[in-house]
């Protein structure tokens, strides 16, 4: 109960407390009914994430299960393998998925019509951002490298540049990346370099063979590969200049974090790189009940969710869940109601 202490008001000032008690009784009435509001008809949900064995598609089947337990009986939540970075995005505008996975960058970039979109997909709506960390990784097979990429590719203008298949957004983010320093697959070539476009277990014998001098991909902390090169050979993390970041933020939309030194052995120090952060999305087509209850199953148990894959560690609802800088979306209005009630968005 609100008690309101009143000092002998005359007759005329009580009447005017009394209408402003009533007032702030009604509203908060009003917002115990919001918040009460919740899914009583089943729902039918689709997640398009990665291919088995991805952490997005550990996510993905982690989320299915947590959903089904809180929505209502009767609900169901298919998490197929397949999909990707750059495919979700799409799958989720035309409805061939209600949810999906999609990296905050690559996110804007969508909404945005550049690079892979040849114009805006403009419905895509943010649920929750912020999932994990995810770098532009960089490694040279050289035991005591230079420090960035910038020096290594003035050291080595013909490199031997490793990059998954053509079109994936790692590869896709190592050839944006090299372009700007100065280093596209044409300069490369004509220097006598290459850009090979292959697979993990050829970039691991690559890099152990000799082969391969230079491999960029986005990477998790911890990430197998880069894990397994790191331990099975004397490799350099580089990182890049100020300058490139800063056209990499301005032109291209990418975050910039610090990987901190330790991460992988022999990267002694923290290294500055291009970063974004997985989140998850869906179209205005979904209803904002449906996506208010979603929001408020992951938030309201996240020690559930992270458990499902140690890249979730450090999420946090309250610190990033809502940050549309991270999403690279505008929040679905369902989510954003979430947020407002928690006190995290005005």
């Amino acid at each position: 109960m609100i008690k309101i202490k009143i000092n002998t008001p005359s007759k005329k000032a009580s009447k005017k407390v009394a209408a402003y008690a009533f007032a702030a009784i009604t509203m908060a009435a009003g917002s115990v009914s919001q918040a009460a509001e919740s899914l009583k008809e089943p729902v039918n949900l689709k997640v398009t994430t990665f291919r088995v064995g991805s952490s997005w598609y550990v996510y993905g089947v982690t989320l299915g299960e947590l959903l089904r337990k809180n929505l209502p009986e009767g609900s169901t939540v298919d998490t197929p393998p397949g999909g990707g970075g750059t495919a979700n995005p799409l799958l989720v505008s035309r409805g061939k998925a209600d949810i999906g996975l999609g990296f905050g960058v690559v996110n804007s970039w969508a909404q945005r019509g550049q690079f892979f979109y040849d114009k805006p997909v403009d419905n895509l709506r943010g649920l929750v951002g912020g999932l994990d960390s995810a770098y532009l990784g960089i490694v040279a097979n050289e035991a005591d490298g230079p420090d960035t990429l910038e020096e290594y590719i003035q050291n080595n203008p013909s490199p031997e540049v490793l990059l998954l298949k053509k079109g994936s957004f790692g590869a896709y983010s190592g050839e944006q990346v090299m372009g700007l320093i100065g280093a596209s697959e044409e300069k490369v070539q004509d220097n006598g370099g290459n850009y090979t476009f292959t697979d993990f277990n050829t970039v691991k014998s690559s890099f152990a063979s000799g082969r391969g001098d230079l491999f960029l991909q986005i990477m998790m902390r911890g990430q197998p590969t880069f894990t397994e090169m790191a331990e099975s050979g004397d490799i350099t993390f580089l990182q890049l200049s100020d300058k490139t970041l800063n056209l990499l933020t301005t032109d291209y939309g990418w975050n910039t974090a610090t990987l901190p030194a330790g991460v992988y052995r022999g990267q002694d120090k923290p290294k500055n790189l291009p970063f974004t952060t997985t989140s998850i999305m869906t179209s205005t087509d979904m209803d904002d009940l449906t996506a208010y209850t979603i929001v408020k199953s992951i938030c309201e148990h996240q020690d559930a969710f992270k458990a499902g894959h140690k890249a979730l560690a450090s999420f946090d609802c309250a610190t990033s869940a809502w940050d549309e800088k991270l999403i690279g979306l505008p929040l679905h209005e369902g989510a954003a109601r979430y947020y407002r009630e928690q006190g995290w968005i005005k």
